[in-house]
């Protein structure tokens, strides 16, 4: 059984500081000139998530932000535990979004009711699991997707979401975000029990889910049993799944004799081509100003329906991981090559059902494998591990 539970979340204080303010992105996605701005805000989340500073000093400002402002009365407990509505409105493709999930604490037990989809990375970890070490707490959520074929979640957050809300505000993104707490005790079973039989996918938050496992191990708390994790349902109509293209310094390997290859006069046709692609290995290529449509002519061992395996067996194989960078914006990875004479491999679209039926075939996939827009952000709510 999946074991969601309420917790008493730790939250800026509305009367002191608006989400707006409070908010940053997960550290992951955050470039040093967004960091620069967002740190000059001094009550900021990032102070958190991704403190400035060099080695270990990083971790001791974290520290000392997260002391300091609940000391000041800045970061406040609730009292009752909770459930945390949480819905997000933003723009995609043209379009107005709005999607609707909550917070809760996730068990970080090794039962197989959680399922991971990519492989993690040893340096994102060692830096989660310092930061665990100097503020024990939760800091930013794992974002996790379950099936909600019976509405029973979403009815709920609807009915949650015509109250006003104990926090709202919208970052500088222009993704309005508004949270409500679920405290109601026959509110907070129905949530239980519409989660208990599912099957949790990580979205996102890899390396924070094998890290909040790996810190329990190291303190076997109760507090430290579960993860801050954000729960979407996969039936909400605001889930937005992405590609992430790779960007590739140096080292890919030659692919012309394994795929049949055809030129594209520009990257608006070769993601038309892409994700018309009746092979679901077939990705793209900009390489010395030129596109390619890449279509693999077999499979070479790969079972998953999704291009990032193939491309990760054969492609990448032999490029070292500092030498990759991750965006799900085509153009923004046109600009990152060209900025540095890089290659782009751009990835075939796929749907979030593909993702469960890979996993099942193969196991996990290569990081970076996936992007959910937008990412969930870091200052909504803190759980603490102590």
């Amino acid at each position: 059984m999946a074991d969601v539970r309420p917790f008493r979340g730790i939250r800026f204080d509305p009367k002191k500081l608006g989400l707006g303010k409070a908010l940053c992105p997960p550290y992951d996605v955050i470039d040093p000139a967004e960091a620069e701005r967002l740190r000059r805000e001094a009550r900021n989340a990032i102070h958190l998530e991704l403190p400035a500073g060099a080695g270990e000093e990083r971790y001791e400002n974290a520290a000392l932000a997260w002391s300091d402002w609940r000391a000041q009365g800045l970061l406040l407990q609730d009292e009752k535990p909770a459930f945390y509505a949480v819905e997000e409105r933003f723009a995609f493709a043209g379009k107005a979004c709005r999607r609707l999930g909550f917070l809760a604490a996730l068990s970080v037990a090794d039962n197989g009711d959680v399922v991971a989809h990519e492989r993690t990375l040893s340096k994102p970890k060692a830096d989660r699991l310092e930061l665990l070490k100097a503020v024990w707490a939760n800091v930013s959520p794992i974002f996790g997707l379950f099936a909600d074929s019976a509405g029973a979640a979403r009815r709920v957050f609807a009915a949650a979401a015509k109250a006003p809300p104990a926090a709202s505000g919208r970052m500088a993104s222009g993704v309005s975000y508004k949270l409500w707490k679920v405290d109601d005790e026959a509110d907070v079973e129905t949530l239980r029990r519409a989660l208990a039989p599912a099957k949790i996918l990580i979205a996102d938050g890899h390396h924070r889910f094998e890290v909040s496992r790996a810190f329990h191990e190291l303190h076997p708390a109760a507090a430290t049993e579960t993860v801050l994790a954000y729960l979407c349902p996969e039936e909400d109509k605001g889930l937005v799944a992405l590609s992430t293209h790779r960007i590739v310094s140096s080292g890919m390997s030659d692919y012309s004799a394994l795929c049949r290859v055809d030129g594209c006069k520009s990257r608006a046709e070769l993601l038309t081509k892409l994700e018309k692609a009746k092979s679901p290995y077939a990705f793209g290529v900009l390489e010395r100003g030129r596109y390619r449509l890449a279509q693999p002519k077999s499979p070479d061992g790969c079972a998953s329906g999704l291009c990032v395996e193939w491309i990760g067996k054969h492609l990448l194989s032999a490029v070292p991981p500092d030498q990759i960078k991750y965006t799900p914006d085509a153009g923004k990875a046109v600009s990152m090559a060209k900025e540095t004479g890089a290659a782009v491999v751009f990835v075939k679209p796929f749907k979030v059902e593909q993702i469960r039926k890979a996993v099942a075939a193969v196991g996990l996939l290569p990081p970076k494998s996936t992007y959910f827009f937008p990412k969930i952000a870091t200052g909504l709510v803190f759980k603490s591990l102590k």
